[in-house]
């Protein structure tokens, strides 16, 4: 695959996992958003650094992974995950 083809997947994985975070995690707080955004934003990034052997992106996507896996697994444990208290003035 080129750099071109590269981009716009890259780009089409980015917008479904804003849209996933927007939807799943912002608006549902769904703990399994976490991992639908893993999916489709951190294992392409993955896939493109091992395959054109950018080694940083690499890295990156790691990082990520780990930020993802562990939201999704400190959600589902928490029983109202990001919930607003009543006494929170950004209610």
């Amino acid at each position: 695959m080129n750099d071109t083809a590269w981009g716009f997947v890259l780009l089409a994985a980015e917008l479904v996992g804003l849209a996933a975070m927007s939807l799943l995690v912002g608006r549902r707080r769904a703990w399994w958003g976490w991992l639908v955004v893993l999916a489709f934003v951190s294992a392409p990034w993955l896939v493109f650094s091992i395959t054109t052997a950018r080694w940083s992106f690499l890295l990156l996507s790691i990082l990520w992974a780990v930020v993802h896996i562990t939201n999704a697994i400190r959600w589902r444990t928490d029983e109202h995950p990001g919930e607003l208290s009543a006494d929170d003035p950004h209610r």
